[in-house]
């Protein structure tokens, strides 16, 4: 798409470079020129207003506590309206590679589907450029479509990102989102084959507070903080979980090299159990990095 969009642009503006040479070939001879105002509007009137977008990001992933290898992908399909507003349509898949530690049944190679997403995104609800402030909004609408989720009565999650972006210098950009999450099941809890009861959450709340560093003009560092915040269901007072909240810190750093304008390659990491006990009474630093995830990023976009 890309190098069909950039042929279509070279023979445009070859055309427009060949028509003012005629022009002042022309205008040498008497000829009348085209004026460059009306070139310039009807080239940006040849720039279609809606555009495809879409992208592709595989993460070949090991897990340091388990030695599991696994992939956690998730593809991106939809269009951008205008400079600022997009719609598209995000699912992700995973699949098993190597698991020492599960059951037979589970620890062979596998492919799955995970929790898709309907995504609206706006940009620049509100910009002070003198400040370097900027507000976005994003939304995003989970569909059941994996089996995790319908096993557990999943309807629908909703995802509200409000983004308040800073940019502290060419190299530095500070982004501090507050995400409401409502999240609807046709149950309130579940109990396991092995009789482990579970209630189901109702409501999450989430803050991120996410650095972004440009360290060279291809290489990127993202370092992000995240805060979550979640109310379960009252569903039996045998549940661990039952009726309370539960509170979970975590990270998720990235180091990122743009080969190019459309592939990026990286390494990432994040941490599979909290900084914080479920209820913050305690830190647990060590188990967190101990148990962490590493991952090899590639991401490839129209």
């Amino acid at each position: 798409m890309a190098k069909f969009e950039n042929l279509l642009s070279n023979l445009w503006w070859g055309g427009i470079l060949s028509a003012c040479i005629c022009g002042i070939t022309s205008r040498a001879n008497g000829a009348t020129v085209v004026p460059t105002q009306t070139a310039k509007i009807e080239a940006k009137q040849t720039i279609p207003s809606i555009q495809a977008t879409g992208y592709v990001d595989l993460r070949p992933s090991w897990v340091s506590q388990t030695g599991k290898f696994t992939t956690e992908n998730t593809a991106e399909l939809g269009a951008k309206l205008s400079s600022d507003i997009s719609l598209s349509y995000m699912q992700g898949f995973s699949t098993n590679l190597y698991d020492s530690v599960s059951s037979k049944d589970k620890s062979g190679m596998k492919f799955a589907i995970d929790p898709g997403a309907v995504k609206t995104k706006v940009n620049n609800i509100w910009k002070n450029e003198s400040q370097g402030l900027s507000l976005g909004y994003e939304n995003r609408i989970y569909l059941p479509v994996d089996a995790a989720s319908q096993e557990r009565g999943l309807i629908t999650s909703v995802r509200n990102y409000l983004k308040l972006s800073k940019i502290v210098s060419e190299q530095v950009k500070l982004t501090l989102s507050e995400i409401a999450i409502p999240m609807i099941h046709s149950r309130s809890g579940n109990v396991s084959s092995d009789g482990t009861v579970t209630a189901n959450g109702i409501f999450e709340n989430r803050v991120y507070l996410i650095t972004d560093i440009q360290l060279t003009e291809k290489l990127s560092l993202s370092v992000p903080v995240m805060f979550h915040q979640t109310r379960t269901a009252n569903f039996r007072s045998d549940a661990a979980n039952n009726s309370s909240w539960s509170f979970s810190v975590w990270t998720n750093p990235e180091l990122d090299y743009a080969v190019s304008d459309n592939l990026i390659l990286g390494l990432a990491y994040y941490n599979n159990d909290s900084f914080f006990t479920s209820n913050l009474s305690k830190t647990q630093f060590g188990k967190a990095l101990e148990g962490g995830t590493f991952q090899f990023v590639l991401t490839a976009s129209l």
